[in-house]
């Protein structure tokens, strides 16, 4: 790996154990977080099996190339290039309830194939099996959701209690994420803020456009942020409204080196991101993906957080 990966020191007592991980597939943040917990457990001997899709698969390999995998099918979101709609959401709901059912018979058959014994899911909801030990990774054990969206606190909460715990990506006395990270009325550990990043020690004067999130919203980004462009010195993912000049890096390790290194890193305000930027302590401009509760709440708290990051 490019970068120092920091001991979770909470997950000390999880060794010699056959584990099955899976991420959401939200953009690639969850396989960015998961990348030092990962690390971190098979640095105590345990044995790691990731059921993902093509895509995460491409960049765990990075880090992990001698990994088991296993196919993986996605969760039926719906991104637009107008932001996250939650009419969108609300559509697929019959579609997702279906997707965790077979994400059960996938999960069954990986265990009984690979003899597993701990299965842990970082926000997926049907990632889990009733014969081992299932483990749930989450920031939000509550949802940041209007009035009208009890509905979905409701389903969240239920969701989450059957698995055996909730392992919280966050710090119990930081609170990077706030309300959000508040404990749940289940077994429950903070395992600490996920970072494949450490502090870095010096920074070369470079400004770095980050293409974090689903794909179709990296158009919000780059024309919301248009002005700043003159004086990008690299873009992290590729975009065709990128201007021409500006090197557009895709390879995870040249990316690492290069955000280590950077001044300023301009993103959506994911909290994957916020997480290394708390270990990069560089300068962060940002913006909520519009519509997403989540990233507007984190956005807030950003901003009033005494002697956190800057922003737009």
């Amino acid at each position: 790996m490019t970068s120092k990966i920091n001991r979770i020191s909470a997950l000390a007592n999880v060794r010699n154990r056959r584990i099955l991980f899976g991420a959401l597939n939200w953009g690639m943040g969850h396989v960015s977080r998961s990348i030092p917990l990962i690390a971190s457990l098979l640095e105590q001997e345990n044995r790691i099996f990731i059921a993902c899709n093509p895509a995460q698969e491409t960049i765990y390999r990075v880090y992990f190339p001698h990994l088991t995998y296993y196919s993986l099918e996605d969760y039926p979101f719906l991104f637009s290039e107008k932001g996250f709609r939650p009419v969108d959401f609300l559509r697929r709901i019959p579609q997702l309830f279906r997707h965790i059912q077979r994400e059960k018979v996938r999960v069954t058959e990986v265990v009984g194939i690979e003899r597993i014994d701990l299965v842990i899911s970082d926000h997926r909801y049907g990632f889990l099996s009733s014969k081992v030990e299932s483990i749930f990774i989450t920031h939000q054990c509550r949802l940041p959701l209007p009035p009208y969206g009890r509905i979905f606190q409701f389903f969240h909460r239920n969701l989450m209690r059957k698995f055996n715990a909730c392992w919280i990506a966050d710090d119990q006395i930081l609170r990077l994420a706030g309300k959000l990270s508040c404990e749940p009325k289940m077994p429950h550990l903070y395992i600490g803020v996920l970072s494949r990043f450490s502090v870095s020690r010096g920074h070369q004067p470079w400004k770095v456009l980050l293409l974090n999130g689903p794909e179709a919203f990296h158009t919000l980004l780059i024309q919301h942020f248009e002005q700043e462009l003159h004086d990008v010195d690299f873009a992290i993912g590729t975009h065709p409204l990128i201007p021409e000049g500006i090197p557009q890096i895709t390879n995870w390790e040249e990316a690492d080196e290069i955000l280590k290194a950077s001044h300023t890193v301009i993103s959506f305000c994911g909290y994957s991101t916020l997480m290394d930027m708390q270990a990069l302590q560089c300068h962060w401009i940002t913006l909520p993906t519009p519509g997403q509760y989540e990233q507007e709440y984190l956005f807030q708290q950003k901003t009033l957080r005494e002697g956190g990051f800057h922003n737009n």
